[in-house]
């Protein structure tokens, strides 16, 4: 009986025992609101399925990273001296046509530390450079020459030996984790050796697609044998290529718009500026289709690239814009594509979704650091954000940007203007704009003030500064090349004078300010001996090893050298190609030419011009100048600075709890131990060098920045061991435990500086 009574008891209890256990497990956790729901990898410069530009690069495409970010985790520093001009800057002889200043579009770090850029001129001068950190050559690729001797329509030179053709110089090199350079050119594309610039292998359009025209940057897709190469090239085809030995890979035709035949406004403008812009006539495609608003070819401007993320999406995306022509805001387009990958099919892509964007230019998209927020901003400067896994558009808020130019992001997901130094939140919260109102007062440190002239209706006399070129952004400031000038005026109305909105671009020079605050950075130095003659056109780049690279592409200055100075008269002095043109397009032309020159009025202009000399604009020029820090010890500590930062946002969100920013914090970690691994040991050692620091004094930071590293990336690792599930409590507290090491030795580090 008493074992009956046991046993019923015993079943009693385990079924309830049972029941309350099923109860348990059949019940969700409650999640608070706001927690973290999950963790994804972003893929962190060196990390993820997209290969940055270079795995040692600080700026790593023409508009930064692949997200077009515009960010580099190197910070750029407002105390400067001049380290040198490259010697490439001659590429034209003395009172020749100027055309080498017009489209270099960006230089690129090597990770042997060289400084990649090219040439756009034809001719037989345009070539791949490699410059050291004072701007010495120290090889460059064999001239190209557009010679066609076998009347086949393809430059002789076309994919021979290493002769890249001139139409490279409208994008950036790329390069991959091994140190390879990658170029595209209008043929096909290049892969070269970084060390010597040799050519590995070329990859020739013509054989298997329709295509001869390349531009903007190459993207890099994974490593090994599943690494590719490629782009959506300016006549719109998609191709993407093995990077081991250049086969295609992924081939596509354009999407179906239609193509004009190259128009009058693109004709004139190759005349005005140099006529022969590229004696092999090759470039004059692509210009057409890059200045042109009323052409609708396909011509998409740098992939903004979402890589593959765990736990958010298995395939890597691309997005690209097509511009439409002025009074068709239904031709303009925001498209995104996804790369498709099966052992049984290999390679492939297809259309995720493709918006109409009213007013789109032909602006690089740009993406938020989560990968979720897209925006390309229109011809009247407004914003587009756009949601990147649907493509439905985002509510909008009256903000918009000065420019239609590409913008920018930083790391707290603003999205900034180069032009009027704007950044602005997705959610119209926090809007930040830079100070101009010192502007004036940098022009007056760079320039005198000019008098007595004879005509200084025409011209101001005060100098001024625009913000115009490429800015560079890290966690804590804004870096941008000023233009330096006097202003252009129409006349004198009402005892006012009408600014025409630019400057004679006479000088340029980095400014520097807060990201925070947008306040000009204290201690600058804005002296002649830091300007440069010229502007900058183009964008900038931050290297591991601490230099402010400028790129000088004077593509505005050919207009003021030619039109408005009267010392280039195109019709009398340019041996302009009439071949293709008709009386009635010429007399156009004349028309158009006579509108432009405001000098007209005063009748024929001869070889001096009208303007006086204190006024006149130095012959463009194209290359670059490079800057280093006042001092690289006081740079390391700018370093260190911005990796305390990082890692103390990175440890007060390192919970599971309402309002933490898990995934922020894991990406931080991987910002400052980027920055920690790869650029303060190369900025340590050139202090070593200039014997700021002793021999000892750099081994012992140099292994204290190690110890550092290796900790940020502990904490980042346990972060995202699961993903994309939330790390344990355990792995929470070791990440917090090697964060807060990390901390202690970059406090001790500081300290020591």
């Amino acid at each position: 009986m008493l074992h009956r009574i046991l046993t019923v008891w015993s079943f009693f209890v385990f079924s309830l025992s049972f029941l309350m256990v099923v109860g348990c497990a059949s019940v969700k956790p409650t999640v608070p609101k706001g927690a973290p729901q999950k963790i994804s990898d972003r893929g962190v410069q060196e990390h993820g399925k997209i290969w940055p530009r270079s795995i040692d690069s600080a700026y790593m495409g023409t508009w930064g990273d692949n997200r077009n970010s515009g960010t580099t985790l190197v910070t750029s520093f407002e105390r400067r001296k001049l380290a040198g001009q490259s010697e490439y800057l001659s590429w034209t002889q003395p009172n020749s046509p100027p055309v080498s200043a017009l489209l270099t579009n960006g230089s690129t770090e090597a990770p042997n530390g060289l400084i990649i850029a090219v040439s756009p001129r034809g001719g037989g001068t345009s070539t791949v450079v490699a410059l050291d950190p004072t701007g010495k050559v120290v090889w460059r690729t064999e001239e190209w020459t557009g010679e066609d001797k076998d009347g086949d329509g393809i430059p002789d030179r076309a994919g021979m030996g290493n002769a890249v053709a001139s139409s490279a110089g409208i994008q950036a090199p790329m390069v991959d984790e091994e140190g390879a350079l990658y170029v595209g050119d209008n043929y096909g594309v290049w892969k070269l050796d970084q060390n010597n610039g040799e050519r590995i292998w070329f990859s020739r359009f013509s054989d298997y697609s329709g295509n001869t025209l390349a531009s903007n940057d190459l993207r890099l897709l994974n490593a090994g044998h599943d690494g590719l190469v490629g782009n959506v090239f300016s006549s719109g085809w998609h191709i993407w290529l093995d990077r081991r030995d250049g086969s295609p890979v992924i081939v596509k035709e354009p999407d179906p718009f239609s193509a004009n035949d190259c128009p009058l406004r693109s004709r004139l403008y190759l005349s005005v500026s140099g006529g022969e812009m590229d004696k092999s006539g090759e470039l004059d495609e692509l210009v057409c289709l890059a200045y042109d608003a009323n052409n609708t070819t396909p011509q998409p401007n740098n992939l903004a690239v979402r890589p593959a993320i765990p736990g958010v999406s298995e395939h890597a995306r691309y997005i690209f814009t097509y511009a439409g022509p002025v009074g068709k805001p239904d031709s303009s387009r925001l498209i995104a594509y996804d790369f498709t990958h099966s052992d049984e099919s290999g390679w492939g892509i297809e259309k995720a979704w493709e918006r109409v964007v009213a007013g789109l230019t032909a602006a690089s998209p740009t993406m938020n650091p989560d990968y979720t927020v897209v925006n390309g901003s229109d011809a009247d400067g407004s914003v587009n954000f756009t949601d990147v896994e649907t493509g439905d558009s985002l509510p909008k808020f009256p903000t918009d940007f000065n420019s239609f130019g590409s913008p920018f992001n930083n790391i707290d997901g603003l999205y900034c203007d180069a032009w009027s130094l704007t950044c602005i939140s997705t959610d119209g919260e926090i809007s930040i704009q830079a100070d101009h109102s010192r502007t004036e007062e940098i022009a007056a440190q760079v320039l005198p003030e000019l008098d007595n002239h004879a005509i200084p209706f025409l011209w101001g006399t005060t100098p001024d500064a625009d913000y115009i070129g490429g800015m560079v952004l890290d966690p804590a400031r804004w870096t941008v090349t000023a233009s330096i000038g006097y202003p252009y005026f129409l006349g004198k109305v009402l005892g006012t004078f009408t600014r025409l909105g630019d400057l004679t671009p006479t000088a340029m020079i980095p400014v520097t300010f807060d990201a925070k605050t947008g306040n000009l950075m204290p201690g600058q130095t804005f002296s002649p001996e830091l300007a440069r003659p010229g502007i900058s056109q183009a964008n900038a780049m931050v290297t591991t090893h601490g230099r402010y690279v400028v790129q000088k592409a004077e593509l505005l200055t050919l207009f003021y050298y030619y039109l408005f100075q009267g010392n280039y008269n195109f019709f009398n002095t340019n041996a302009i190609s009439r071949d293709d043109v008709t009386e009635e397009e010429m007399k156009e032309l004349r028309e158009t030419s006579a509108q432009l020159n405001y000098f007209g009025l005063f009748g024929p202009i001869d070889e001096e011009g009208i303007v006086p000399a204190a006024w006149k604009v130095p012959q463009p020029e194209a290359g670059l100048t490079i800057y280093e820090p006042v001092s690289f010890r006081e740079s390391v500590r700018n370093q260190v600075e911005m990796n305390l930062d990082l890692v103390r946002f990175s440890r007060k969100n390192i919970c599971l709890t309402e309002g933490c920013q898990l995934e922020e914090s894991a990406a931080r970690l991987g910002y400052a131990a980027w920055n920690l691994d790869k650029a303060v040991p190369k900025q340590l050692a050139e202090a070593v060098t200039r014997s700021e620091l002793s021999e000892q004094e750099g081994e012992s930071l140099t292994e204290a920045a190690s110890v550092a590293e290796s900790e940020c990336r502990r904490s980042r690792g346990g972060l995202l061991a699961r993903q994309p599930r939330l790390p344990d409590r355990n792995a929470i507290q070791e990440a917090q435990q090697a964060a807060a090491t990390c901390e202690k030795h970059l406090q001790a580090l500081l300290l020591k500086l």
